[in-house]
This record gives C-alpha cells, sequence and structure tokens, in this order.
C-alpha cells in the first residue's frame, strides 16, 4: 500500500502540455479513420454524408481532449504545482468518460436513437482503446525526449568538469601495456571471455583496444559517477551519450563518434534512471 502511495504522490516525468495539442490531434484523427475506414456501429446505413458524421466525430475528439486538458493542467501551470502520477490518472479517467459521454450524444443525435447505457458503453470501450494507444505512443516519446534532454545537460556539465583528467587501465597481462587517455575520450568497455575490449577516440578516430583484465576490474579504476555499468558486460561513459531510446525493460544508446549500439538491461534501467534524476 505504501508503494502505490508513493507512485501516486510521485511527480511525473514526461511533459504534459508541450505536446498536449499533438496528442489530441492523433487522437482525432484516429478516431475519424477507425470510424471512416471500417464505419462500424452501422454507420455504413447512414442515409447522410458519413464523411461530415465522421469528421464531427475527430473535432469533437479534439475539442473534448483539449478542454479537459485546459482544465487540468492550467490551474497546477500557473501555481507551479508539480503533476503527480495520481493526478494523471485522474486526468485520464476524466477525459475517458468525457470522450464517452459526448460521442454517445452526438450518436444518438446522428442516428435518431435512445440514449441508453448499452450505447454508451459500446463508445467507452472503443474510445478507450484508441485513448490507450495514442496516449501509450507520445508517452513513449516525449519520454525518450526528455531523457535525451536531461543527458544532454548532464553530460555538458560533467564533460567541463572532468576537462583535462587522465585515467589509466590496466593490463593484467605480464608482457601487456597499460592503457591511458582522456577520461572523455571513452566511449565504452566490453567484458569479452577473459579480455576486455576498450572502445575510445585517439585523434579523433574510434579505436578499439583489448586488455587482458576484467569488468570488475576496470570499474574499480574508474571511481568516477558518468563509468556506468549498464550491463553485465558493458561500462559506458555516460558523457559520450549522443541518445537514448527504450523504456523499463531496457534501453538502447548511441554514442558520439561511435556506430555500436550499447544494450542498458533491465537490470540496469533504475541506475540509469537515478544518475540523470
Amino acid at each position: 500500500m505504501s508503494r502505490l502511495t508513493s507512485f501516486l504522490r510521485s511527480r511525473y516525468t514526461v511533459q504534459t502540455n508541450a505536446s498536449s495539442w499533438r496528442t489530441s490531434v492523433a487522437l482525432g484523427i484516429g478516431i475519424f479513420l477507425f470510424l471512416y475506414l471500417l464505419q462500424p456501429f452501422g454507420i455504413s446505413q447512414y442515409q447522410g454524408s458519413i464523411f461530415l458524421m465522421c469528421l464531427g466525430f475527430c473535432v469533437m475528439a479534439i475539442s473534448v481532449q483539449c478542454l479537459c486538458a485546459f482544465l487540468f493542467f492550467k490551474r497546477p501551470s500557473r501555481k507551479n504545482v508539480p503533476v503527480t502520477n495520481g493526478y494523471m490518472i485522474l486526468y485520464s479517467v476524466a477525459i475517458e468518460l468525457a470522450m464517452a459521454i459526448s460521442m454517445t450524444l452526438y450518436a444518438a443525435f446522428f442516428f435518431q436513437t435512445p440514449l441508453t447505457w448499452q450505447l454508451f458503453w459500446v463508445f467507452f470501450y472503443w474510445t478507450f482503446l484508441v485513448w490507450v494507444l495514442v496516449t501509450a505512443v507520445f508517452t513513449l516519446i516525449n519520454y525518450n525526449r526528455m531523457l535525451n534532454s536531461r543527458l544532454e545537460e548532464l553530460i555538458k556539465k560533467t564533460t567541463d568538469e572532468q576537462e583535462g583528467i587522465i585515467i589509466t587501465l590496466h593490463d593484467q597481462n605480464l608482457r601487456g601495456t597499460d592503457l591511458s587517455l582522456p577520461i572523455n575520450n571513452l566511449l565504452y568497455i566490453e567484458a569479452r571471455k577473459n579480455n576486455v575490449c576498450v572502445c575510445y577516440i585517439k585523434d579523433g578516430e574510434t579505436v578499439k583496444t583489448e586488455l587482458r583484465s576484467t569488468l570488475t576490474a576496470l570499474k574499480d579504476d574508474l571511481p568516477y559517477d558518468n563509468i556506468f555499468q549498464c550491463h553485465r558486460s558493458f561500462l559506458v561513459n555516460i558523457n559520450n551519450i549522443a541518445s537514448a531510446k527504450g523504456n523499463s525493460n531496457g534501453y538502447q544508446l548511441r554514442l558520439s563518434g561511435c556506430e555500436d549500439t550499447i544494450p542498458v538491461s533491465r537490470t540496469f534501467v533504475p541506475g540509469l534512471r537515478h544518475f540523470i534524476g
């Protein structure tokens, strides 16, 4: 129960106002295409203009969602009140009910049918499915944008602070040579059986060098917060992340000056989120 309460009171991390109109338009278009192309609920039997009727559903969907967004987010934004997960759930429930009610009234008017609970539940069900699909897509897009934005801010700050720091990675082979380089030039380290592959920038080019060592040993050589273990086989330098895409099941990281994609496994996702705060 305490976890649920904590989740509901936690701040909703994805921006809500910047793209609300895009979500509204996408939802309206989705409803229009669903009704016009499939023509369910007896729409194909309508004697008038099916295009205009479906367009009316589209306009109503956009108007209802914009109105709900205005009512729910105008006050918090004015008073600088953080939007919580619980508040977003309440908003989702309210907008779904408003959509279902408006669609039911609109359909009853056009088809000259009595208002019934059955008609309401039909529109509640289908608008819910479209709403969930559109919201899920836009939430994922917005979350990735937010993640990349925070990473950019963090990377610039950390990179400036670590300018001039030289790190040394020790080769445990008796005839091996230790590798020294600026920390900002390090891209990632990958475990490969008894060796590790170090990928870094040298003279403007991406270079890979193998050392006789373990990922754990090299991690101990790098007591810096930005050297992050993102996978059981990878250490990555957060300073050089160009983009991050994914969700709670894992991420894919792209690094500046490197074509390789670095995985962030599900186990290490909380660490990444904690790091970017």
